[in-house]
């Protein structure tokens, strides 16, 4: 924040990041925070220089990675952007003219300048009126009736969002070439400058688009020509026409986009990542907002990053998600969405696919834990094996509570309530991963993604179709007949891959009828959705590859239209004739999962138990992910559909590992027990070879077990505002209704103490584990004096050392709850921590944050406490 830091303070910071867990930092300089305008240092500045090399120094000795954004906040911009580099827009004026009449400039409505004029007669006629334009005179209409349109290009004038001190300015036109190369010139001083020096920046980051209302290009007009074929100055009326659309402007609209896509493409993203690639660093995109091809954006990054914003009802008992969350308004988060990076990624050969995680997954001071969890493992399932935060902002040492703020929750820095345990999650993320990208992409499926079909059809973004995460996904995917494929398939347990246009026309057929990609990855068979408008090159591609074998299934219908206008007559034909011989090469079928029918493709009938997955290929055999989100299953028996011959579940929460029995159920089909609860994950290692080892330890049953009863001693041992008196209650509740009012303020640990009997039939039991209910939220457990361990997540359990449980025993469990609470307190006492320039603090409706009028978050233990018996 306003990069006002110090060498004390990044040494200290990263110094707990380490301790923590975490494996590196990404540095985003952001707007500054008030009374710190003396500590504030210019980006890019010498001083600013100096802080990135010790930075970088003190990362190397803590063996952590620093990616950087190329720019302050977002998206790219800053002071270096001059008027003729900064984000366009273009507007069309609409002037009826009657015989003889003279349009003038002074008679013109807009600003900006004029870039072109057509005249389209009341016949149909067209006339382009060459530049330059006269200094009066634009039209003079002689004996003819109709309408002059004039196209003009403004700026945009947005600046970037949440900049940083030196990096104000406007935001960058990233269509244009020669502007986005001025622009990384820049940035040359940092190789200069760390050209001897040992210690390097990892990778360069370009975070969301949104660069608002740019849809345009002082080039514009000659690229369109140059790609499409033909000049749309003849077409001015269709860029501003909203509505019906004949089937020629409907063409015209789609080689508009399609022309502002190649211009993101080629322009912005080729051209930085090539730069990023001589200057040594590698890449991290997050192509989404924008209105260009997500696929082929991705894939042009060695790591493609999606965005995992917001939060979701997930069926798992007792998982919250905040009340004042706007589904509709925000979205909600979709597997199918977060597969468009790894889609990329796979098709194109890149082994990490990261994720900006948990943006705005509830409330400022009330995210847990265990709501951060699942939104992890679904992460993990759609693909994701590299976890970023968002965020965690630089406080200095020693700073009072709450410390410097990021305006979007979730905070993760030591200011934050679950600081403490916040290296269990990262433990739990690291062992996930380290599996995780090991592993090789083994989907059966290549899923055509049909963006004409969006293309040709009028704009929602400043007249562009921005392909966002957010509520906007709804219109370009989910809500789609592409959004109802991937359903389908995922709900099926097909595993599948999205590709694009481009993407097809790079693949190759390989042996037994597959297909095999640019990177290397291998599929059995490519879908095509529901499709109206394709582009001519890529069903010949999908014919080419059908010729030699490789299975293509188009869903309701073969495409009947041809994308685009140039030459639309033949490019038709071609269409139509290309569409009747592949009649016989190819398959129509109604439905997706009907016409995988008898193709042997691999479907994954765990789906049916509520269990989700994604599936690896491993040297060996495969590699499975499962996370159990609903609330449908907990304990039987799920088929997987490999031929291995053992099978090892590793549990990456408990730190447990061990084979389990299979049975051969059917060609290519095993069937192996498992004991998952909702909330909990797993990892099966199915081996082709013969493989033994440890039988698995086994895991809780669901069923009721032995409650722990009696008087619970509550103290209250650390924490703030005060310290509440100890409690004493035989009934688990909230502590913010018992003892005195302290309680409805505090935030920080209190001590369960519970004195009770075991059974001697229970007692001899092995293998127990105690599940503590609903907690508030991390408990840490001792047991006789000796430590069991924290639980977290969902479910609430923790398995028992045998031999440790006694006929008389003393259990205390260290509950921990959120900031919330103590955020009321200080809300109502008018302490002045809102201290942040540019949007400050406001809540996940977007308005000012004012704790003060919310009531107290329940906190603290609530059980039931029981212990359960181990389902092997």
């Amino acid at each position: 924040m306003g990069s006002a830091v110090t060498e004390d303070g990044i040494r200290q910071n990263l110094q707990d990041y380490a301790k923590a867990g975490l494996g590196g930092v990404h540095i985003i300089p952001i707007y500054g925070v008030k009374g710190y305008e003396k500590q504030f240092v210019p980006f890019m500045s010498d001083r600013w220089l100096q802080l990135l090399e010790y930075t970088l120094q003190q990362a190397a000795t803590l063996r952590m990675g620093v990616d950087l954004t190329l720019g302050t906040g977002w998206p790219y911009g800053g002071p270096q952007v001059t008027p003729t580099m900064a984000a366009q827009q273009f507007q069309v004026e609409e002037y009826p003219f009657q015989p003889g009449q003279t349009i003038r400039r002074a008679d013109l409505k807009g600003k900006g300048e004029v870039l072109a004029i057509t005249a389209i007669m009341t016949n149909g006629d067209t006339l382009v009126v060459p530049k330059p334009f006269g200094p009066e005179v634009l039209w003079q209409a002689e004996k003819r009736t109709g309408k002059v349109y004039v196209l003009r290009m403004t700026p945009t004038g947005q600046q970037v969002k949440r900049a940083a001190p030196g990096g104000e300015g406007p935001v960058l036109d990233h269509f244009d070439t020669q502007a986005v190369q001025t622009y990384l010139q820049g940035f040359t001083k940092l190789k200069t400058y760390f050209a001897n020096k040992p210690d390097k920046i990892r990778a360069v980051y370009n975070d969301s688009y949104e660069a608002y209302g740019a849809n345009w290009t002082p080039g514009f007009l000659n690229e369109f020509k140059q790609r499409r074929g033909y000049d749309l100055r003849q077409y001015l009326p269709v860029l501003q026409k909203e509505g019906q659309l004949s089937l020629a402007e409907k063409r015209v609209l789609g080689d508009y986009h399609a022309t502002i896509a190649d211009l993101l493409r080629d322009a912005f993203t080729k051209t930085w990542t090539n730069w990023a690639k001589q200057q040594g660093y590698l890449v991290r995109n997050e192509a989404h907002g924008s209105p260009g091809n997500l696929l082929d954006l991705y894939a042009l990054s060695d790591m493609p990053e999606t965005e995992y914003f917001g939060s979701k009802p997930f069926d798992i008992p007792g998982y919250r998600m905040d009340p004042s969350y706007e589904e509709s308004r925000f979205g909600r988060p979709d597997p199918m969405i977060l597969k468009f990076a790894s889609s990329s990624a796979h098709v194109a050969g890149k082994p990490l696919v990261t994720s900006e995680t948990s943006t705005w997954l509830a409330d400022h001071f009330k995210v847990s834990l265990a709501q951060i969890k699942p939104i992890i493992d679904e992460s993990f399932i759609s693909g994701i094996n590299h976890v970023f935060y968002h965020g965690i902002p630089y406080s200095p040492p020693g700073e009072a509570w709450p410390g410097w703020l990021f305006y979007a929750s979730t905070n993760y820095n030591q200011q934050s309530h679950f600081w403490r345990d916040f290296p269990e999650l990262n433990r739990y993320i690291t062992d996930c991963q380290r599996l995780l990208q090991t592993g090789k992409p083994d989907g059966d499926v290549l899923l055509y993604f049909p963006i004409h079909d969006l293309w040709h059809s009028p704009g929602t973004s400043g007249g562009t179709h921005a392909l966002d995460v957010h509520a906007n996904a709804n219109r370009w995917l989910l809500g789609r007949p592409i959004g109802q494929t991937a359903a389908d398939l995922q709900r099926q347990g097909f595993q599948y891959d999205y590709i694009s246009d481009l993407q097809l026309t790079q693949c190759r057929p390989a042996t037994n009828g597959s297909v095999t990609t640019s990177g290397g990855a291998n599929y059995k068979m490519i879908v095509v959705p529901p499709t109206e408008f394709l582009p001519l090159e890529t069903l010949q591609a999908l014919d080419k590859l059908a010729k030699q074998g490789v299975k293509v299934l188009f869903v309701k219908n073969r495409p009947s239209l041809v994308a685009g206008y140039h030459q639309v007559v033949n490019r038709q034909k071609a269409l139509e004739t290309l569409n009747q011989q592949m009649a016989s090469r190819s398959r129509v079928a109604d439905d997706v999962v009907q016409g995988l029918n008898g193709w042997q493709i691999r479907r994954e009938p765990l789906v049916d138990n509520g269990l989700a997955f994604i599936r690896k290929k491993q040297a060996d055999g495969w590699q499975y992910f499962v996370a159990n989100l609903q609330n449908k299953y907990n304990t039987g028996r799920i088929r997987l559909a490999v031929n291995a011959n053992s099978i090892e579940l590793v549990d990456p929460l408990h730190q447990r590992r061990g084979f389990v029995p299979k049975e051969r159920v059917g060609a290519g089909m095993i069937e192996i027990p498992l004991t998952l609860a909702p909330g909990e994950s797993v990892f099966i290692n199915a081996f082709e070879s013969m493989r033994k080892g440890s039988p698995w330890p086994g895991q809780p049953l669901a069923t009721n077990g032995y409650s722990l009863t009696g008087n619970w001693l509550i103290r209250f041992i650390d924490g703030a505002p005060f310290i509440p008196k100890p409690v004493s209650t035989s009934k688990l509740v909230s502590w913010t209704t018992l003892g005195d009012t302290a309680t409805q303020w505090f935030s920080g640990t209190a001590r369960y103490s519970l004195n009770f009997t075991v059974p001697d039939n229970l007692r001899s039991q092995p293998n127990l584990w105690l599940d503590l209910g609903d907690v508030r939220e991390v408990a840490e457990v001792r047991l006789n004096g000796q430590p069991v361990g924290k639980a977290w997540s969902l479910p609430y359990r923790l398995p028992l050392p045998n031999g440790l449980l006694k006929q008389q025993n003393t259990l205390e469990v260290d509950v921990r709850n959120l900031s919330f609470n103590r955020m009321r307190y200080l809300d109502s006492q008018k302490v002045p921590w809102r201290k942040f320039y540019d949007i400050n603090m406001v809540d996940i409706q977007y308005k000012p944050f004012d704790a003060s009028k919310r009531p107290p978050v329940e906190s603290g233990l609530l059980g039931p406490v029981q212990l359960v018996g181990e389902q092997r």
